[in-house]
C-alpha cells in the first residue's frame, strides 16, 4: 500500500466499511464490529400525478363567416357608367347619417336612391346573383333581400367622405351584410377609399372600377376625403332575421 493511503477513522465515519486486509495496513476498524444499517424513513412518498384540466368548451359549430369578400367586375365600365346616368337622373340631395342629420364633418356627400323600376331592374338582378353567390360561399347569412333600395352615392373633392361607422343600427331594419360597388374610374379621383377595419390597420379593397366588395354590417368601415375629383359608388344593405 501507499505511503499516502489513509484508511477511514471510526471517528469520521458512521459506517464501518470493510475492505480486505492488506500488509503494513494500519486500520482502526475494530475486528468483529457488526456494519451499520441505515434506519427506515417513516416519511410517506407522495405519488406524482399529472392533473388534466377538463375542457369547458363544447361547440355546436364553428365560425365560417369571412371577413369580407369581392366580386371582381361584377359590371364593366359601360355600364357603371349607365349607373351613373340614373343616379344623376334621381333627386340628389346632401347624405344624412342616423337621426335623419346633415353633419359634413361626419359625413360629406351627394346621395339619391335606386328602387326597382323599368331602368334599373337589370341592376337589381345582377347584385342579386352576386350576393346569393357571395353569401353562399362566405357567410351563409339567413337573407330576406333589399328592403331599403340602392343608395347612390357622389363625393366631390375637397373633402368628400364619410368618417368610420356601421351600417346597423338599434330599431331598424336588420342589416345583415353591405354591398359596395365602385362606379368610377379610379383614374377619375384620389382619395375616396373604403377603409375596412378588424384592428389597429385598416384593410383597403382596390378601387377598379366594377368592383363589388361586401361585408357583414357589424364591421366598422369608412371612405376617407376625396382630394381631387369626384368618386361614385352604389351601396345596399341586405336584411334578414334577426340574429340569433
Amino acid at each position: 500500500m501507499s505511503k499516502n493511503a489513509k484508511t477511514s477513522s471510526t471517528q469520521d465515519s458512521q459506517v464501518d466499511v470493510k475492505k480486505p486486509a492488506t500488509k503494513g495496513s494500519k486500520s482502526t476498524a475494530a475486528k468483529n464490529k457488526p456494519v451499520a444499517k441505515a434506519k427506515p424513513s417513516t416519511k410517506k412518498l407522495t405519488p406524482t400525478v399529472k392533473i388534466v384540466q377538463p375542457s369547458t368548451v363544447w361547440p355546436f359549430q364553428l365560425d365560417h363567416v369571412e371577413d369580407w369578400a369581392y366580386f371582381q367586375g361584377a359590371f364593366t365600365p359601360d355600364e357603371c357608367r349607365k349607373i351613373i346616368e340614373i343616379g344623376n337622373a334621381r333627386i340628389v340631395d346632401d347624405s344624412r347619417i342616423r337621426g335623419n342629420d346633415v353633419a359634413p364633418n361626419i359625413r360629406d356627400s351627394k346621395n339619391s336612391w335606386i328602387m326597382p323600376c323599368d331602368d334599373s331592374h337589370w341592376i337589381f338582378r345582377r347584385v342579386t346573383d352576386v350576393i346569393m353567390d357571395l353569401n353562399s360561399k362566405f357567410f351563409k347569412f339567413d337573407l330576406f333581400g333589399f328592403i331599403e333600395g340602392f343608395q347612390f352615392t357622389r363625393y366631390d373633392a375637397p373633402g368628400g367622405k364619410y368618417d368610420q361607422h356601421i351600417d346597423r343600427g338599434l330599431n331598424t331594419w336588420t342589416r345583415k351584410l353591405s354591398f359596395t360597388l365602385q362606379l368610377s374610374d379610379p383614374k377619375d379621383y384620389v382619395g375616396g377609399d373604403l377603409e375596412l377595419y378588424y384592428g389597429k390597420e385598416p384593410t383597403v379593397p382596390t378601387k377598379e372600377q366594377g368592383f363589388v366588395v361586401v361585408f357583414p354590417s357589424y364591421v366598422m368601415h369608412r371612405v376617407t376625403p376625396v382630394t381631387k375629383g369626384t368618386r361614385y359608388s352604389l351601396v345596399a344593405w341586405i336584411t334578414g332575421p334577426s340574429f340569433k
